[in-house]
This record gives C-alpha cells, structure tokens and sequence, in this order.
C-alpha cells in the first residue's frame, strides 16, 4: 500500500477509537485551572468493593449566571446517566452553597443531556486531566452556541457580557450498592453527613480527582470566589472543598460600544509611551524671559513646560506619557497664554486572539483567496514651535519645524526552519508545502531629524500579524521584539520546541500565494503617530503528509 494510504488509514482509526472533537473559534475567557491525578492507580478509589466503585463516568453541572444571579442549571454527560443513577441531590451550586443553602436528596429521576460535542475527560483517573482541552472545550463556540440554544438565551445576548458560567465537575459512581451523581461540593457536604463514610470508601474520587479536577486560576471578584493556592494533588479536606475546589468560570467581554467618528481626539492602546499634543494661543507676547509655563494634566499626574508665544500666534507643547495598563477612557487638558484645551483620550487593549493548533482533520473545502488587507500607512510626520531671540531689546520670533519617518529596514516571510523541503523559484519565490510553520521577521526604524529628542519620539511598540486562512480576520498573532529592532513572533504555544512561528492548515490550496500582512504601530510623534503595513508571501505547493514516511526495523 502506498505510504500515504497507510497513514491516512492509521489517522483514521485513532480517530475512531479515540473520538476527539476539533473545537471551532474560541469564544469567553476560561477561568479553569487544574490538579494530578491520583497517585493509587487506575483510579486508586479507596479500598473498592462491588458496593463501591467508579468506572470513570464524570459530567459537568452549568449555571447560567447573569449579573451573578442564576437564569438555568443543567447537567452534562457524554453518555445517557438519567436511567442509571438512583441517589442524587436537588441540583444547586457552590454559590447556593456558600450562600447557605443546605444539601436536599433528590426524589425524583436525576436528569442529564447527552452532549452532541463530546467532553474532554474532566475527573480523570490516575493520570489527571487536560485541562487545557477542557478549557478550550467550554470556551469553543459551537459549545457555547449549544449552551444558548439550550435555554433560550440568544447567543450575542450569552456573550455580551452579562452572563457567566459555572462549571462543576460531577462524578458518576457506585456507593453503598446505588449508583450517585454528585458534584465535588456536594460529596464534600454528604460526606459531612455520614461521618467520613465516603471519604473512608471513595477517597480518591471524591476528595481528590474530583475537586481538583478544575479551580479557579484567578479569583473572581463578583462573584467573591477565591482561586485555589493549594496543593495540586493528594487528598483535600471538606472545607476546602466546598471553599475553593470543583469549579470553573467562563465568562465573556462586553461588546465596545461602537465609537463615532471624531469622539475621541487619541486613540491608543493599553501600556504604550505616547505622545499627546496641544495647541494653546495667546493674545499676547510671552516671551522667554517671561518664566511662563504650560501645565499638562492627565490621569491625576501634571506636567510642566516652559510656554512662549508670539503676539496673537499659538504654540505647540507636548509630553510623553505612559497609558494605563487597563482600557479606560480619560480627559487630557493643558493650560497656557490665554487658552485651556481638553482632549477626548480613548485607551483600548490591542487583543492577541491566537489561532487554533491545526490538526490533520480540518478542511476548508470552500477556500478563496482573500484580499489582503491594506491596514494603512503614515509614514512620515512633521510639527513644529516657535522660538525667540533678543536683538537689541525686541524679541525675534522663528518657527522651526520638525520631522520624524519610519521605514522597514528588512522584512520577511520564511518556511520554519524545521521545513527542509522549501525550495526556491526561478523568480526568487520562496515554496513550501502546507502544514509547515512559518517564520516571520519585521524591521522597523523612526528616524528623526535635527533638534528632535528621544522624548519627543518613540519606537514602535506593537505589531500585529493577521492570516490568510481566516480571512485576515477572527484571529491574529501579536509580534514582540527579540532584538535592538527586529520583530518576529511570539513563541507558539502549540508549538513543541516553544518556536517563533505559526503552523499553516494542511488544506490550504496548492499554487496559491500564502500572504501574512504585518500591521507596524505605535510610533507616536507630537505630529501624529507613525504607522505602516508589511505584507510578505511564499507559495503553498503540496503538503506535509508527503514529506511522512513509515520506516519498519526488524
């Protein structure tokens, strides 16, 4: 059989027996965290007994929660429980817990649903969980998508902002001969109740796996939930069980309010040196030896400036100043000669949405080549002040102007130095076969010309890679500096050596152009701020698969 046959043949049935799920785009911010697992083995559940055991069935509880009130609660199970399950408790959460609600055994059938997306495993036996799989399963958005379908919330309405969701890990176990369903909170509460019985028999499960299953990786101050500073595997106490452990939220960003044209006189991006400009007037001369000053205000913190003006002239000041570290919207005013000037400043996160590790099984059978976006330019600024000499008692007035430019010194777009199988064109185009990673290098440099200080200007502080496979939109990766000037990307977290590149999807068409245009900003200038676009390409022409092989030793 060809070589390709057989491997296609070997993906296959691994996929078959291991029934992964490829997520779709990510969607809210997970807020779970994770211990080991058991140290006793295959599951190391106390002493078992046919009366006491586990066959590695677990679920998840979610609660809606809007505005830290609960909306709906719902089971979720990979395999139908409702049928089996005897002994449960009228379904609550840790909040009602923790709130002081008390634990009440459920007389009616227990109720699960069979998810349509199968669940990462979430208690694990004795070699733990994925958490990173089970938080990329909660945050996926055709999973949150099924959550909104589910209780009649629409999904831009479960994703505005207002809504949460608790996650709590439920085991699926025999205890005493009945077969349980019971959150981590509540086996902790139960086992209050009976003295440490289920402790003594299931201790493994239910004071280990269970609840470390998932915490908080960051406390979550609405709803007053402290994240977990504990031990990441042995047994837990009750108290810290039904405390801290056997939860995990996902919650969602409001939308920005859309901004109108003009409502802001700045724009910029969170934990950046800026430059912000003002133009103050005079009616009068104020002349050196005047000792005027213009006072610069923001974020609580002022400024100071020596202030001249001509007669019935205006005179630029500036300062470079440090945006907070958090999006906000501030007031920027500066005082001087016979004017006040307020500025509108807007503070916004430049968001790193990082795209999904490729796997063998996507496709994209629809493909067109997207146009590549122009994200603009503006590679030059020039401002200027006035400046006054004393001639023989009267003072002379000069405007100087200055300037400042960016160029691209280098840039390029190169296979990952792990593809031995690129070659290059007759034309000097780079090829390379799909599924490979690519490297990205970028080489700003702001000059600037006589009289302009390293104050007055600064380098460029971001740079943003978008991608051809997603349109140029959804995703994006934010490059970072690794030298006195070159840019390139940030380390892969998909990638095993942790290298700078990102992986091309197997699919992407053959004798097709694989651009990635780079968005260079954040040079400010009391001119304005400098700014380009880098677009780099290589071809795609065949795939990784081909480059596979299948070697038997005796």
């Amino acid at each position: 059989m060809h070589k390709r046959k057989i491997l296609v043949s070997l993906l296959a049935v691994v996929t078959v027996l291991s029934l992964l799920i490829v997520p779709a785009l990510a969607e809210g911010d997970g807020n779970i965290d994770g211990g080991g697992g058991s140290g006793d083995g295959g599951g190391g559940m106390g002493e078992g007994s046919k009366q006491n055991y586990w066959n590695n069935e677990d679920g998840c509880r979610i609660t809606i929660l809007k505005n830290g009130q609960k909306v709906y609660s719902m089971d979720w199970s990979n395999q139908p429980e409702s049928a089996s399950v005897k002994r449960s408790f009228v379904p609550k959460n840790k909040l009602d817990y923790l709130h002081g609600s008390s634990l009440a055994p459920k007389w009616e059938e227990y109720t699960s649903t069979v998810v349509p997306l199968k669940m990462p495993t979430i208690v694990g036996g004795a070699g733990g969980n994925n958490i990173e799989a089970i938080k990329r399963y909660f945050t996926d958005k055709n999973v949150i998508e099924s959550i909104s379908g589910g209780i009649g919330v629409p999904y831009n309405d479960l994703t505005g902002g207002e809504y949460k969701l608790l996650l709590e890990p439920i085991a699926y176990f025999v205890f005493k001969g009945d077969k349980w369903a019971m959150t981590a909170t509540e086996a902790a509460l139960y086992d209050v109740t009976v003295e440490g019985q289920l402790r003594a028999w299931m201790k493994s499960l239910t004071h280990q796996n269970l609840p470390l299953s998932m915490f908080l990786e960051k406390s979550d101050t609405e709803l007053h939930l402290d994240k977990w500073t504990g031990a990441r595997s042995g047994k837990q106490t009750n108290a810290d069980i039904i405390r801290y452990l056997g939860m995990g939220i996902v919650s969602f960003k409001a939308a920005p309010p859309p901004v109108t044209p003009g409502e802001y006189d700045y724009e910029f991006h969170t934990d950046t040196d800026v430059i912000i400009s003002f133009q103050l007037f005079s009616n009068e001369e104020i002349a050196p030896d005047d000792d005027a000053r213009a006072v610069m205000s923001i974020g609580g913190k002022s400024y100071y400036k020596s202030f001249i003006c001509p007669e019935g002239g205006s005179q630029l000041v500036w300062m470079q100043w440090h945006t907070p570290s958090t999006p906000q919207t501030l007031t920027a005013t500066a005082f001087g000669g016979d004017s006040s000037v307020t500025l509108r400043i807007n503070v916004t996160e430049l968001e790193e949405n990082i795209p999904p590790d490729p796997t063998y099984y996507d496709r994209n059978d629809g493909f067109t080549l997207p146009v590549v976006p122009d994200y603009g330019s503006n590679l030059s600024t020039t401002w200027g002040e006035w400046y006054a000499e004393e001639f023989f008692g009267v003072w002379l007035w000069k405007y100087v102007t200055y300037s400042a430019s960016l160029q691209i010194h280098d840039s390029a777009l190169n296979p990952d130095q792990r593809c031995k199988t690129a070659y290059r064109m007759g034309n000097g185009q780079t090829t390379m076969k799909s599924g490979y990673a690519v490297e990205i290098s970028v080489d700003p440099m702001v000059q600037y010309g006589a009289g302009v200080s390293s104050y007055d200007v600064t380098p460029i502080q971001n740079a943003v890679a978008t991608f051809p496979e997603f349109g140029y939109e959804e995703y994006n990766r934010l490059l970072e500096k690794v030298d006195v000037r070159r840019w390139a990307f940030k380390q892969n977290p998909f990638s095993y050596y942790s290298n700078r590149i990102h992986y091309t999807p197997l699919w992407y068409p053959d004798d097709m152009a694989y651009t990635v245009p780079v968005r260079v900003l954040d040079a400010w200038t009391p001119g304005g701020q400098l700014y380009t676009t880098v677009n780099e390409s290589l071809y795609i022409f065949d795939d990784v698969i081909n480059d596979w092989y299948i070697h038997v030793t005796n």
